[in-house]
């Protein structure tokens, strides 16, 4: 599947450069902006009514061009038009700020100086990027200037994609891209007040707020650690334990060109000599570690999952897309029977799944839950294993210039009649505590390990 709507977030790629102020948009220009936006879903999105009846959606697109009675700038209907995410549900359905915005916001204004991860339902320091680490990894914060942290919580989350009725990768989102989602909905103010409880005791601390280039410089300097050079260098890696004869296959992403520019990996190869490597063991045990993979090629995925089953497979039913308003069958990516590999995978499997798995690892996760006996540990998928839209179609929209990902085609696994909105629900719900996170602990690949050494399923 393209990339279109795994959250590789160009916003925060762009080069920084001086741009003039922000436009102010008319209400006119920002009407003709949501009904463009709708219209372009309504064309090409089959996903569309799969939540949500057309006269709730319509009904919601109506209110949001009555509550615009004034000018704005693109910030302000930002927070208007993501609203609409809520309603789609529709994890590949993105809506990000114009280029320009993100591009002068990144050259010319200050960012909060933490990474903010969401542990649930609170807000956490992850790291610290000030001179002077005035508060503690792992501390909870109460609120950020006055505003009490499960209010900041809902608002962001009000806002942020999700593939279906739950908010697995809408939580996954914001704890990975804090920063930046937090400035498109509260701004960009020039100090935090940071409220938080130490020891029964409510404390208070005034942070300044940095520039990105000093921020990315204390975070290398107060974590060299997690941010040397060579840490992640591989997109696709496999490690052995011979003690418990168990191997850990990570895939990071199953996008070929990213693993080529980011990794210097090609998938065919890598997968097709790590199998070889398996079966010359060949180990009891295999983890297969799909958090936070953001999916990619399904042909990839395919590749995978011949050295995995043992019988002919089929990776997605069927393939629609919108014509004359309804959906029509169309083509897709290795449709069809699929036939296994020579070399086959024998042992107990184990796959780690995550709020991050999506798309892709989510297809795959499907298959593999429906041919094998995999055992699934981790925290629900962001992914939805019965139906999802990709094929996305990126547009601007006319006036604001903010960009939308409308995908084009659907695909689906199991029927839609399966179809309950959430996503693979692992065997064993185990997540990693805030205190795995800040020391660098896989607490979910011990429990798959403690498993492994108590006999296993």
């Amino acid at each position: 599947m393209r990339k279109t709507g795994c959250l590789l977030l160009l916003i925060l790629l762009l080069a920084s450069h001086h741009l003039p102020a922000q436009s102010v948009f008319s209400v006119q220009q920002l009407s003709d902006d949501l009904r463009f936006y709708q219209s372009k879903l309504e064309q090409y999105h089959p996903d569309l009514y799969l939540y949500q009846p057309k006269e709730k959606i319509d009904g919601f697109f109506d209110s949001l061009v009555r509550s615009i009675n004034a000018p704005m700038e693109e910030a302000g209907f930002y927070r208007k038009v993501t609203l609409t995410s809520n309603l789609v549900r529709d994890g590949h359905t993105l809506i990000l700020p114009s280029d320009s915005f993100v591009a002068e916001h990144n050259a010319k204004s200050r960012f909060l100086p933490l990474q903010i991860g969401l542990h649930q339902g609170q807000l956490y320091v992850k790291m610290n990027y000030t001179p002077s680490m005035m508060i503690e990894d792992g501390t909870i914060i109460d609120s950020i200037n006055g505003i009490a942290s499960a209010e900041i919580i809902a608002e962001l989350l009000n806002r942020q994609v999700r593939d279906g009725n739950h908010l697995s990768y809408a939580y996954w989102i914001l704890d990975t891209y804090f920063r930046e989602y937090y400035s498109y909905v509260f701004g960009h103010p020039e100090t935090y007040d940071i409220a938080y409880t130490k020891n029964s005791i409510s404390q208070h601390l005034r942070l300044e707020a940095l520039y990105k280039d000093s921020i990315y410089q204390y975070r290398k300097n107060n974590y060299p650690a997690v941010y040397a050079d060579d840490v992640r260098s591989k997109g696709i890696y496999l490690n052995y334990d011979s003690s418990r004869s168990t191997a850990v296959l990570v895939i990071k992403d199953f996008h070929s060109d990213i693993l080529k520019s980011e990794y210097n990996q090609n998938f065919s190869q890598t997968i097709q000599s790590i199998f070889h490597f398996i079966d010359s063991l060949p180990p009891r045990n295999l983890v297969l570690d799909l958090r936070d993979n953001q999916g990619g090629d399904v042909e990839n995925g395919v590749l995978l999952l011949s050295y995995l089953i043992n019988r002919p497979f089929k990776v997605v039913q069927e393939y629609n897309r919108v014509k004359h308003g309804k959906n029509v069958r169309c083509g897709g990516p290795s449709p069809g029977l699929h036939q296994p590999n020579k070399i086959q995978f024998k042992g107990q499997m184990y796959v780690l799944i995550n709020g991050g798995s999506f798309s892709n690892s989510v297809i795959v996760s499907a298959c593999l839950k429906a041919n094998t006996n995999a055992v699934f540990v981790g925290t629900e998928s962001g992914g939805n294993p019965n139906v999802l839209a990709g094929y996305a179609k990126e547009l601007e929209l006319p006036n604001t210039k903010i960009r939308v990902e409308i995908p084009t085609k659907q695909f689906i696994m199991t029927g839609l009649m399966s179809n309950d909105g959430r996503g693979v629900i692992p065997t064993y719900e185990i997540d990693n505590t805030i205190d795995d996170i800040l020391h660098q602990r896989d607490g979910q690949l011990e429990f798959v390990m403690r498993l492994i050494a108590q006999g296993g399923k």
